[in-house]
């Protein structure tokens, strides 16, 4: 008579069988998890570092950073460049780094203020993005590509500065290709079909002119290109960077209104438009050119919300400027504007209780004066002038 075998006793069986090799299992992948926590931290410890670095008024640890031979590849890549231009750069990179760096990272004589706001990374690669902050209030990112060498060191792999609207490699190889544009260099720059050879000359002519900074020049030229090359790529961002660096207001106008016309939704360009919406009252557009970089940054940063609660407060979206003015000091207390943002914001919805709270901070925290007569010959502060929270206020402080 033939033995049945149970489910049960199936069960059992499959049980001692599988089950030491099963915890096994978890042993593995909670060692492997493990073992991912502590690469990502001494990842973000290293690049945190090299953040720290900086606002000591160091650049070694970010240039030391820098992988300079796979730079120096992505900075050639497929960029046909004179050869001689490339060999002089290649023998001079050592040395130009760091003076790069300073003239890009640095604020004045203020030396460099970076914030480090999001990290991540998965398994050797990673990603951060820094806050520099500028003069009056402004702010720039970078958005770093990272990996980690062999020993657990920090390399700098490349980064997109949002403020120049580019990569660092892509800058410094159209600026070799600049130096001396030979016609397959140029044809290479165009994106569209049917380049002809008047199309090329004429590029050409215009590197050139950026290239000397003869502005003059440069813009005889871009006035007469056929629209395909005025809305190039190259074209617009070479405006907005050569008249910045001849300091030519009229003419950078001139080229923020042309990135407005040819890429009006690209949140690379965010930052520079703002030089244009602003000025020209456009509040709406600065606000959505501000909020599409949020999005693309895909971090929670003060200072931007404090600049979205401007933008907001004078496209006449008052609540909106309240709640970003809120997020701005929750997220960063210690940070000037988000109090500055505070207390216009809390003016217009009539929250003097919190208005004088903003007023107190300035006056504590950054050592801003504050005294009735700042507030005189601006009528916006009058209903807080009047108010019973700012009287109130007034009186602690004698």
């Amino acid at each position: 008579m033939k033995k049945t075998i149970s489910y049960l006793s199936l069960l059992t069986f499959a049980t001692l069988l599988y089950g030491p090799m099963l915890l096994a299992q978890e042993v593995d992948q909670a060692e492997q998890r493990a073992a991912e926590l502590a690469m990502a931290e001494t990842f973000r410890a290293g690049f945190r570092e090299i953040v720290d670095d900086l606002n000591s008024g160091s650049f070694e640890r970010f240039t030391n950073a820098i992988d300079q031979p796979d730079m120096l590849q992505r900075i050639f890549g497929l960029r046909l460049i004179d050869q001689r231009i490339k060999k002089q750069f290649r023998e001079n990179f050592e040395f130009a780094v760091e003076p790069m760096v300073k003239a890009l990272l640095a604020s004045g004589d203020d030396g460099v203020k970076a914030t480090l706001l999001g990290f991540s990374s998965r398994g050797e690669f990673g990603r951060a993005t820094v806050r520099y902050e500028l003069p009056k209030f402004q702010y720039n990112y970078h958005e770093y590509d990272l990996r980690l060498n062999k020993h657990g060191g920090v390399i700098i792999v490349d980064w997109t500065d949002f403020l120049q609207g580019e990569k660092f490699s892509d800058g410094l190889g159209e600026t070799l290709i600049m130096a001396a544009p030979s016609d397959s260099a140029v044809r290479k720059l165009l994106d569209f079909k049917n380049v002809t050879p008047r199309h090329v000359f004429q590029m050409a002519q215009l590197l050139k002119a950026a290239r000397d900074n003869d502005v003059d020049r440069y813009f005889e030229i871009l006035e007469g290109l056929d629209e395909k090359l005025q809305r190039q790529r190259i074209t617009v961002v070479t405006t907005v960077h050569l008249t910045k660096q001849v300091r030519k207001r009229r003419k950078l106008r001139t080229a923020l209104i042309a990135v407005a016309k040819y890429f009006p939704e690209e949140p690379l360009y965010s930052l520079m438009l703002l030089d244009y919406y602003f000025p020209s009252r456009r509040y709406e557009e600065a606000l959505q050119a501000l909020l599409r970089l949020e999005k693309r940054l895909g971090v929670e940063d003060g200072a931007m919300k404090a600049r979205l609660s401007a933008a907001a407060l004078v496209a006449g979206n008052v609540q909106d400027a309240s709640t970003f003015a809120g997020q701005a000091i929750s997220l960063e207390p210690g940070l000037e504007l988000g109090w500055w943002s505070t207390l216009q914001a809390s003016i217009v919805v009539s929250r003097f209780d919190i208005a004088t709270e903003a007023l107190a901070m300035l006056e504590k925290q950054f050592g801003v004066e504050l005294d009735p007569e700042a507030f005189q010959k601006d009528r916006s502060f009058a209903g807080l002038v009047a108010s019973p929270e700012y009287k109130a206020w007034l009186a602690t402080r004698k």
